[in-house]
């Protein structure tokens, strides 16, 4: 037998029900979010160097190098 599809929210419940919870749990939401956006990112990075469309190390340090250099003199 299936199981009936669950009742979507709109954005607007959802952030009222957020807003309801007490400020140690929106907290604890809000780091959670956090780190699965983290998660998710550190995943595309890792596709993205198993595909081979990472930078080389040597050029990544230059490229800094470079940018602190031009930000040290625009102090």
């Amino acid at each position: 037998m299936a199981q009936p599809k669950p009742e979507r929210l709109s954005m607007d419940q959802v952030l009222k029900l957020v807003n309801d919870l007490p400020q140690e749990e929106q907290q604890e939401l809000l780091r959670q979010m956090k780190l699965q956006e983290l998660r998710r990112d550190l995943q595309l990075g890792i596709d993205q160097l198993d595909k081979g469309e990472g930078i080389p190390g040597k050029q990544v340090f230059a490229e800094l190098r470079e940018r602190l250099r031009q930000e040290g003199s625009t102090k």
